[in-house]
């Protein structure tokens, strides 16, 4: 029998689309406000099923559909800067500007065109979130169960499928935009597990605790060209499908 790939089991189980338009936004401030603010609770004050903030003005948002039930099961935005005031603030910049010298990353700006995207607001509905790492945090990735060792069967119990199909698909939008560089406040444990399977994010910042204990990572998109063949494999098809969607990034 010819095994089953994760690519395979992706387009078995999920589809995975542009929100761009009103309905589909409101999907994604609804499916945020149920993990950010009614379930964890990091953000509040929220007008009851719409989590958003005014970065979500320049934001590129993507959703996954969860097939079966035709739940959207998780979410993720990319944050770019409007090419016409390219130093417009990151959710990084504005949240958590103490936890990192300025300095350190000024490389991430140019003045007169746009290099970075901040990946951002990723979250994944709980039922599917704790059945893939039991843990407690809106990307439903536990660094102590997760594995991307997928060789063996077994490990398709702890592999994350909707959180590493995301950080995925929010690497997809950078590339298509012609980005540089992608930022994401990260756990530490989690930067170290993806290094093992060739996703090597540089630390910028010190750990503090916003949505949990993270720190300012980036990395360059290019990272995609030396992943394992089968996460490379998961990677093109996610890939194909953004790019085969109404993307104002796919011209060229």
């Amino acid at each position: 029998m010819t095994e089953k790939t994760l690519a395979y089991h992706f387009d078995e189980y999920f589809s995975i689309c542009l929100a761009n338009t009103e309905d589909l936004k409101k999907q994604v401030f609804k499916l945020r406000y149920d993990v950010y603010c009614a379930e964890l609770g990091y953000e509040k004050d929220c007008p009851i099923d719409c989590e958003r903030d005014i970065f979500d003005e320049y934001s590129t948002h993507v959703l996954i559909k969860h097939k079966p039930s035709g739940l959207y099961a998780g979410c993720v935005r990319v944050v770019t800067p409007p090419s016409q005031n390219p130093n417009a603030l990151l959710p990084f910049e504005a949240n958590c500007s103490h936890s990192f010298n300025p300095q350190k990353v000024a490389f991430l700006r140019d003045a007169e065109c746009v290099l970075v995207g901040e990946v951002s607001r990723l979250a994944v509905l709980s039922k599917f979130r704790l059945r893939a790492g039991d843990a407690k945090s809106p990307d439903g990735i536990n660094p102590e169960k997760m594995s991307l060792e997928i060789e063996i069967e077994e490990g398709m119990r702890y592999f994350p499928f909707i959180a590493v199909s995301l950080y995925f698909a929010a690497t997809s939008i950078v590339r298509q935009q012609h980005l540089k560089y992608a930022v994401v406040m990260m756990d530490t444990r989690l930067a170290r597990l993806l290094k093992r399977s060739g996703i090597s994010f540089i630390q910028l910042g010190e750990i503090i605790d916003y949505h949990g204990l993270r720190a300012l990572y980036y990395i360059e998109p290019t990272f995609v060209d030396s992943l394992k063949p089968e996460l490379k494999e998961l990677y093109n098809s996610l890939d194909k499908q953004l790019i085969y969607l109404d993307n104002p990034y796919s011209a060229d």
